[in-house]
C-alpha cells in the first residue's frame, strides 16, 4: 500500500470518528426530548425545571467554546476531545441514576459543557488535516452523516421512553458514548503537535481579537450562522405553521422535517461531488442564490395566500438544499481568512454562530405569531443579511484570494 493511499485511509478513519463523535451530540437531546413532558411528575417538580435540563445544557455548551480552542493548541487535539468524551460518558451514566431535578440538572449542564469541546475540535482537526477544497468534501460528508439521526432518533428515542422508561435513553447514550471514546483513545490520531510552551491571557485575547476584528471571518461567520438560523426558525416556527394554520396532525412535523434534512443531505452531497468543477468560493456563491431563491419562493406562497403541505415545503426544501453547500464551504473559508490559531478560529466561529442562533431564537419567540407569515420573513431577512455578509466578504478580494493557512508562533 502506498503512503498515499495509506495517509487517505487515516483521514477517512478520522472523518468517520468526528462523525461518530458528532451524532451523540445530536442524540442527547433527541433521545431525551420526547420524555421531557413526563419528568414534570416523576420527579415531583415543574415544567419549567425541566426545561432547564435542556437550555441550560445549550447555554454550558455555547459557554466553554472559547476555553477548549487554546486548550487544544497547549495539549492536542485529542487528548483534548477523548477527555471530554470521558467527561461527557460519565454525565450520561449519572443522568441514569438521578434521583432529583436538580441532580439531573446538574449532570446535564455538565454534559453539555464537555459536548462543546466536539464542536471546536471537529472544525480544528478537519482543518489540520485536509487542504481548503478537502475541507468541504470532508464537511460536505460530515454535515450529510449529521443531517440523518434528527430524522429517526427522537422516534426512537419516544419508543425507548414508552417501552422502558426515560432513563433508558441515557442507558444507551451511556454504552454508545463510552463506545465512541474508547475508539477515539485507539484510532484518533493527533493531528497537531501540541505547544508546549504556557499560553498566556494576553497571548489568548489578542488571538480572539485579531479575529473578531476580522470582516471576513465575521462575514464568513454570519454566513454561517443563516444556516443555524434557518434550522432554528424551522424547528419552532414550522410545527405552528403546520398544526394551527394547516391543521395538520402533530405527526405531519417528523415527516415534514425528515423530508426537509433529506434536501439539506442533497445539498451537501452535491457540494462534495462540485468541489472539483468549481471554486470554493463559488460552490459558496452557489448555495446562497438557491436559498436566495427558497426565500422568494416562500414570500410569493405566503403573499398569494396559496399555503400548502407542498407549497410550503418546496421552498423550504429548496432552502435546505442549498444551506448544504453553505454549511461545507463556510467554516473552511472563515478558518482561512485568518492566521490566527486553528484551536482559536474554531472556537470563535462556533461562538459567533451559537451567539447569533440563540438571538434568532429569542427574536422568533418574541416577534413571531408562529404563522407562515412570520416563517417567511424571518427566512427572508436571514437570507439577505448572508448575502450581505458574502458581499462584505468578497468585497476587494478576488473569490479565491485566500491567506495561506498558518499557526500563530508567538
Amino acid at each position: 500500500m502506498s503512503r498515499e493511499s495509506d495517509t487517505g485511509i487515516r483521514k477517512n478513519i478520522i472523518l468517520v470518528l468526528l462523525i461518530l463523535t458528532s451524532t451523540l451530540m445530536t442524540m442527547s437531546t433527541d433521545l431525551y426530548a420526547p420524555s421531557l413532558p413526563y419528568l414534570p411528575e416523576y420527579f415531583g417538580t415543574t415544567n419549567e425545571l425541566v426545561k432547564l435540563t435542556m437550555s441550560l445544557w445549550m447555554m454550558a455548551y455555547g459557554g466553554l467554546l472559547l476555553f477548549f480552542g487554546p486548550l487544544s493548541e497547549r495539549f492536542g487535539r485529542r487528548p483534548v476531545l477523548v477527555g471530554a468524551m470521558a467527561v461527557f460518558t460519565l454525565c450520561s451514566f449519572l443522568c441514569t441514576i438521578a434521583t432529583s431535578i436538580e441532580y439531573l440538572i446538574v449532570a446535564r449542564v455538565i454534559q453539555g459543557a464537555a459536548a462543546g469541546a466536539e464542536g471546536v475540535l471537529v472544525l480544528s482537526i478537519i482543518r489540520d488535516c485536509f487542504d481548503e477544497k478537502g475541507q468541504v468534501r470532508a464537511f460536505s460528508i460530515y454535515r450529510a452523516a449529521n443531517a440523518i439521526p434528527p430524522i429517526f432518533t427522537p422516534i426512537l428515542g419516544a419508543y425507548i421512553f414508552l417501552w422502558f422508561g426515560w432513563q433508558a435513553n441515557f442507558i444507551l447514550l451511556t454504552v454508545l458514548a463510552g463506545s465512541v471514546t474508547v475508539l477515539l483513545w485507539k484510532f484518533l490520531d493527533e493531528s497537531r503537535s501540541p505547544d508546549t510552551r504556557v499560553i498566556s491571557i494576553r497571548k489568548i485575547t489578542a488571538d480572539y481579537w485579531s479575529l473578531i476584528r476580522n470582516h471576513r471571518f465575521l462575514s464568513f461567520a454570519v454566513i454561517m450562522s443563516s444556516t443555524i438560523a434557518f434550522l432554528v426558525v424551522f424547528a419552532t416556527v414550522v410545527p405552528f405553521v403546520l398544526v394551527e394554520q394547516l391543521e395538520q396532525k402533530a405527526e405531519v412535523f417528523g415527516y415534514f422535517q425528515g423530508a426537509t434534512m433529506v434536501a439539506f443531505i442533497f445539498g451537501s452531497i452535491a457540494a462534495n461531488r462540485m468541489t472539483n468543477m468549481v471554486s470554493v468560493s463559488r460552490l459558496l456563491s452557489l448555495g446562497i442564490g438557491l436559498v436566495i431563491l427558497g426565500a422568494v419562493l416562500l414570500s410569493l406562497v405566503v403573499l398569494f395566500e396559496v399555503e400548502s403541505l407542498v407549497s410550503l415545503g418546496v421552498p423550504l426544501a429548496v432552502m435546505a438544499f442549498g444551506h448544504g453547500p453553505v454549511l461545507a464551504t463556510a467554516p473552511p473559508l472563515a478558518m482561512g481568512a485568518s492566521i490566527a490559531p486553528t484551536g482559536a478560529s474554531a472556537a470563535m466561529l462556533l461562538t459567533i454562530t451559537s451567539a447569533i442562533a440563540s438571538l434568532t431564537a429569542v427574536a422568533e419567540g418574541a416577534f413571531s405569531e408562529g404563522t407562515s407569515r412570520s416563517l417567511a420573513t424571518i427566512l427572508a431577512i436571514s437570507s439577505m443579511i448572508a448575502v450581505i455578509a458574502y458581499l462584505i466578504a468578497m468585497r476587494g478580494k478576488a473569490a479565491d484570494d485566500l491567506p495561506p493557512k498558518a499557526e500563530s508562533t508567538e
